[in-house]
Formats: structure tokens, sequence, C-alpha cells
């Protein structure tokens, strides 16, 4: 059987690369993704549109957003159980 696909060429040419370190070829994986399919009825990933909620919450602790500075343990008290968002 014969696959054509519309693929950028910078892609390609990067995908190939990884799947080389992995000790495969173009062809190789995608049989694999899907073989994948066929044995479990379903995608090897979850598609998703942005992150989840405890993804964003992740990624916001991991890079201190929103994260306030305090000058002591009692304003930081202060703040946690204020009533304020």
């Amino acid at each position: 059987m014969s696959l054509t696909l519309g693929i950028d060429d910078d892609l390609k040419q990067k995908t190939k690369d990884n799947f080389k370190k992995m000790g495969m070829d173009m062809t190789t994986a995608t049989r694999m993704f899907y073989l994948y399919v066929d044995q479990h009825g379903k995608l090897p990933f979850t598609p998703s549109v942005g992150r989840t909620e405890l993804e964003q919450a992740v990624h916001e602790a991991k890079t201190h957003q929103y994260a306030d500075e305090f000058d002591s343990l009692e304003d930081f008290r202060k703040n946690l159980y204020s009533d304020e968002d």
C-alpha cells in the first residue's frame, strides 16, 4: 500500500531525525501508529486544545506566575485567608 501525506518539509526532516535517534524510519513509525490505533481503538495521545485546568495550574506554579511576595509569614497568612479572590 502507498500513502501520500502533505507534510511541511522542515517538520518532516525534524521528525525523520528524531525517529532515526529512536532507531526507526518513517515507515516503521507510521506502521506503529496504525498498529496502535488498530489494537487499542484510539490514538496514542489525547487530542486537546490548550491546557487542562490542572496542567495550567502546574505551569503557573513552575513559572511562578501570579505568585506574590511577602515580608513575613504573618503577611502571607493574612493574604491566604483574606476574602479577596
